[in-house]
């Protein structure tokens, strides 16, 4: 998969970060929405 999940020090404050691998772009996305926003993110 083309994704990479970050759990670091935002996990603290609740969000973790979503990397696309192929073009760099970083998200970062609370961790109660982060399993919907992969499903998105493979569905298209």
């Amino acid at each position: 998969m083309p994704t990479i999940v970050v759990l670091g020090r935002g996990l603290a404050d609740g969000v973790v970060e979503v990397k696309d691998r192929a073009s760099g772009e970083r998200t970062d996305v609370p961790v109660a929405e982060v399993a919907d926003h992969l499903v998105a993110l493979v569905r298209g």
